[in-house]
């Protein structure tokens, strides 16, 4: 059985001290092809996040360029 709860506690940190003893008391299961997936997956994660941040900044460097552009051009009197 559980301890009883705190009366000093409010319901939700009751019920997350409930849920933490819960966690701490429970190992889940681990398959044996863990690790591998899990480093499958970061790999493949890593093989897509190179190529989004260089993307990301060329998208930064144009949106930067368009507001000096635009910046500039409007201190100019057209004629």
């Amino acid at each position: 059985m559980s301890d009883p709860p705190d009366p000093s506690l409010e319901p939700a940190e009751s019920r997350a001290v409930e849920l933490l003893r819960l966690v701490g008391s429970q190992t889940p299961a681990v398959s044996s092809r863990f690790t591998s997936e899990l480093v499958e997956r970061a790999r493949r994660q890593r093989a897509v996040a190179v190529p989004l941040r260089a993307v990301g900044g060329l998208v930064a460097a144009i949106a930067f360029a368009v507001a000096g552009a635009v910046r500039s051009g409007r201190g100019q009197e057209r004629r």
